[in-house]
């Protein structure tokens, strides 16, 4: 329990009247061999006057005694309160800041623990692989002493993660860690701390996903740290966290629009070249198309004006206009969507129904019947 220099006075004070009043009990001398702790004075004046007191006089006393103790308390609770209150409305302030100003978040974040949230030093490190780098650094305005040199020291430096244990395990488990004054050298990256010497530290990873991206550093120059800031810290570091994964999220979504236009753009500049060259259909034979070919392919079946050819089925013409034009098998089973062994069904009755044995004599009464009919 750490217990502030009023409350240590107190606890003091209470100790030395009780021992006034109620001279050498063993229970007493028990109690104040250890550490002055209001709470367990507290209770033993209790006690004592729930058992009875001597004379109403020290009834009297120790009934003030323990009023006194409970009025501190109070007191202590009600500062925690309002220093609890403080800080939550300078977390809300920290991360409205954060989300303002994601490009900037390791100036910012520092600056913030070092303002409104009161820490002494703050420094924001970037992780990659087995290498932290520290980028910023904020101290207290109100912090006395020369701390140039750490600001200098950090000035692109790159430690590996080897160097500084606790920071390594840091990394690897991702879970924050609280030092106090006697362990402030131990398992750590002397070059920093004999630069910076805190009275104890924090130091809180920023997570992205599954892996440590950075993390923040925070210590007071006299004072210990608790719990509270460990939240405090934890939850900075979460809009650190949240921060990052939108700025990713939003160049991911800008990198692709540019993947998508880019393709329009591709693909519109393809089509107008596309418009703009002449129409050939190498699968369909070695020449080109003209014009009353590409009709006849678009508008579908019609009677061809080939003598007999009223005698073919839709199918059949369908075939005979793309067999005119010198197309393939294969290339007709694509166009009409029908399979090769279909396709040579067809040709074989258009060859018997039109009295022809080759692909040649088609194309030649096709030929001869669009010159008789004024065909292009």
């Amino acid at each position: 329990m750490v217990i502030s220099t009023s409350s240590f006075e107190l606890a003091e004070q209470a100790l030395a009247e009780l021992q006034e009043l109620l001279g050498s009990e063993p229970n007493l001398i028990r109690l104040a061999s250890g550490e002055p702790d209001p709470t367990a004075i507290r209770a033993f004046a209790a006690r004592t006057l729930r058992e009875g007191a001597d004379s109403p006089e020290q009834a009297v006393r120790l009934a003030e005694l323990v009023m006194r103790l409970d009025a501190a308390e109070h007191d202590a609770i009600s500062r925690r309160l309002r220093v609890h209150t403080e800080q939550f409305e300078a977390l809300q302030h920290a991360v409205r800041t954060i989300d303002a100003g994601a490009d900037q978040i390791a100036r910012t974040v520092t600056q913030e623990l070092c303002t409104n949230l009161g820490y002494a030093k703050a420094m924001f490190s970037v992780v990659r692989g087995s290498i932290w780098s520290p980028i910023a650094l904020a101290v207290h305005p109100e912090l006395t002493g020369d701390f140039h040199p750490l600001l200098e020291a950090i000035d692109g430096r790159e430690i590996s993660l080897r160097e500084a244990p606790r920071e390594a395990e840091l990394v690897r488990r991702r879970r924050p860690y609280a030092v106090d004054a006697a362990d402030t050298y131990r398992h750590t990256y002397r070059p920093l701390i004999d630069l910076s010497r805190p009275a104890g530290y924090i130091a809180v990873p920023v997570v992205v996903g599954s892996r440590a991206v950075a993390m923040i550093h925070v210590d007071r120059q006299s004072d210990g740290l608790s719990d509270t800031d460990v939240h405090i810290v934890g939850a900075l570091a979460a809009a650190c966290a949240s921060s990052k994964e939108r700025a990713d999220l939003r160049q991911q979504i800008h990198t692709r629009n540019e993947h998508v236009e880019a393709e329009i753009q591709r693909l519109t500049r393809a089509l107008r070249h596309l418009e703009q060259a002449p129409v050939t259909m190498p699968e369909l034979g070695t020449r080109d198309l003209s014009r009353s070919d590409v009709a006849a392919l678009e508008r579908g079946p019609q009677d061809p004006g080939v003598p007999r050819a009223q005698s073919l089925t839709t199918r059949e013409r369908e075939v005979l206009t793309l067999m005119a034009t010198g197309a393939t098998n294969a290339a007709i089973s694509r166009r009409l969507c029908i399979s090769d062994g279909t396709v040579k069904s067809h040709v074989q009755r258009i060859f018997k129904k039109l009295g022809v044995s080759t692909r040649a004599e088609v194309a030649a009464l096709y030929a001869n019947a669009k010159t008789v009919t004024g065909g292009a």
